[in-house]
């Protein structure tokens, strides 16, 4: 009886080690423990009731139904008369996974993970939970690390699973399954078996009964443990590296508002300087900045945005969750879906007055012309500037500093929040500018101006904005010309 206790308590002076390197707890906290009834979450059931009564931390408990078993009831009953039996308050709640799964074309194992989590997150707002503790355990992780290494992975994959995320905690992360079964065992406690754990046609069930059960034999008899520890190392190399990426994210990256749109600036010269390893995950975070999710966003589309670099001004991709991403001269620009620019070379009806023509700077080096509907027509081209020509000072051809333009412009007419550069540093609103020239109602709803976003570019055949104007520094002319009419 002694040598059983003496293996409990070193079972659980283990756990209460790795709880406290991680920080798991605080004293007076409570605790919602992710409890199923199986062998992993009864185990950590009886040993956080150990632990943590000596800290004041609360131990409360939530058991979720999925519906897929015959004994998922038996489950149930099973929970509530231990957690009756011990005292802690238990909440049950039921998630119809084969609805959810197929709703979500999920497979079940991916259905039933996220409904868990929803609920253990439900259910810690409602009762001030400041942690849900899950039982995963060290067996897990050399599954989920050997799971990702197959299916295809980076470092993150390889890091497994993490001790402490956000207010998950995982205290037997540590702990070998055997482990588990011995406590349990030398504690004379009961738990319920999920007869689906043994369908090797889940492939982590057959990491788990055929793959880790031979790797141990054949190769190493600790290799659980060592795959698991990599996964470990694999956490610590990462968050030095997080680090890294986050000053090169800070260091060449921006945010630019165009006409109430948001657009995030990669700047090329500087993300050029980073080490291979990190333009990739800085380009990673580009795409998780400007779409909020980390879903479907792979290295596949980090390949794309590699490939885009390379291309000429004016190339576009567009990726998961409506991102759009341009290339204009040193610079990627990230869009997302709700203020994506308007496709290059479209004709439309605006909301707000209408659009004649949109042309991305890859069509303006080609040469783009619109022909009005009172017959004149608007031509823009794009050549090389030679320092010594005189820049012409007519009202209906216009010399703009192509260099300057970044994203798509239109034709089209004024539209609310349009403005212009009087001069270096004083921005006018066109609608100001219209009333000061005395430009009468009617015309002014027909006026035509060239854009980018709402920065007027050319009040055809009146003024263009200062921004624009060439300067000594001017390299390439965007020469506007209207003609007949």
């Amino acid at each position: 009886m002694e040598k059983q206790n003496s293996l409990g308590r070193q079972l659980e002076s283990k756990v209460s080690a790795f709880m406290e390197e991680f920080h798991m707890l605080q004293a007076g906290d409570k605790v919602l423990v992710g409890l199923s009834g199986g062998a992993d979450s009864v185990c950590l059931f009886y040993v956080l009731l150990s632990l943590l009564g000596g800290i004041g931390c609360a131990v409360e408990a939530v058991h979720v139904n999925h519906g897929l078993r015959e004994s998922a009831t038996r489950d149930e009953v099973f929970v509530r008369e231990l957690c009756a039996k011990e005292g802690v308050p238990l909440y049950v709640r039921f998630a119809d996974v084969g609805v959810l799964a197929k709703e979500n074309g999920m497979s079940l194992e991916e259905a039933g993970r996220k409904a868990r989590y929803e609920i253990f997150d439900q259910v810690a707002n409602q009762t001030g939970a400041a942690r849900i503790a899950t039982a995963h355990h060290a067996n897990d992780q050399a599954e989920t690390i050997l799971f990702h290494l197959c299916r295809g992975s980076g470092l993150r994959g390889i890091a497994g699973i993490y001790p402490v995320r956000g207010r998950l905690i995982r205290p037997l992360l540590t702990t070998g399954r055997d482990e588990i079964e011995a406590y349990l065992a030398q504690r004379g406690l009961c738990y319920m078996t999920d007869e689906t754990n043994a369908d090797t046609a889940f492939s982590r069930n057959r990491i788990r009964h055929d793959i880790l059960p031979a790797l141990s034999k054949e190769i190493c008899s600790t290799s659980t443990e060592h795959i698991a520890a990599t996964g470990e190392t694999v956490r610590e190399a990462l968050s030095y590296l997080d680090r890294q990426i986050r000053e090169a994210f800070l260091m060449c990256t921006g945010y630019r508002e165009e006409t109430k749109k948001q657009c995030l600036v990669l700047h090329l010269p500087a993300f050029e300087k980073l080490h291979p390893y990190i333009q990739k995950e800085v380009l990673l975070c580009c795409m998780y900045e400007m779409t909020g999710s980390k879903k479907d966003i792979s290295r596949v589309h980090v390949e794309a945005l590699l490939n885009l670099i390379a291309l000429q001004t004016g190339s576009m991709r567009q990726l998961a969750h409506g991102l759009t991403v341009i290339k204009s001269y040193d610079t990627l620009l990230f869009y997302g879906a709700k203020d994506a620019p308007e496709p290059y070379g479209s004709v439309e009806a605006a909301e707000s007055g209408n659009v004649l023509l949109v042309a991305g700077k890859e069509e303006l080096l080609s040469g783009v012309s619109c022909l009005l509907a009172d017959g004149r027509k608007v031509v823009l081209r794009v050549f090389e500037y030679e320092k010594n020509v005189e820049v012409p000072r007519k009202a209906y051809t216009k010399w703009l500093d192509y260099d300057k333009i970044e994203t798509p412009l239109t034709i089209r007419t004024p539209r609310e929040g349009d403005f212009f550069y009087f001069d270096d540093k004083n921005r006018k609103s066109v609608k100001a500018y219209m009333v000061n020239e005395k430009i009468p109602a009617q015309e002014r709803k027909q006026q035509l101006v060239v854009a980018e976003g709402n920065h007027v570019l050319y009040f055809l055949g009146r003024r263009i904005s200062n921004y624009y104007k060439v300067s000594g520094q001017t390299k390439t002319i965007l020469e506007i010309t209207v003609t007949g009419g």
